[in-house]
């Protein structure tokens, strides 16, 4: 059976990618560090070679001590007209 290709919205992937990328640089972590304490393949989801699942974004909202909220909060999509 072939694997059907996931629907992805692009304008809202770049803007999570960022926030990822944000959250580490205001820490001043390096992409190794995240990566020891949380497994994850950070210069996979910050280049956007993977899609971050909400799995994702939850372990890297526990590291981070933020909720989900505070994670999105920044984000400002769809943007109202």
């Amino acid at each position: 059976m072939a694997k059907r290709k996931q629907r992805r919205d692009e304008e809202l992937f770049k803007m999570v990618i960022q926030r990822i990328k944000n959250l580490r640089e205001t820490h001043h972590y390096t992409q190794e560090y995240v990566n020891e304490y949380t497994g994850l393949d950070i210069p996979h989801l910050e280049t956007g070679r993977d899609f971050p699942s909400l799995t994702t974004i939850a372990i890297l909202c526990k590291f981070y001590n933020i909720t989900i909220v505070e994670f999105f909060s920044p984000i400002d999509y769809p943007a109202k007209e």
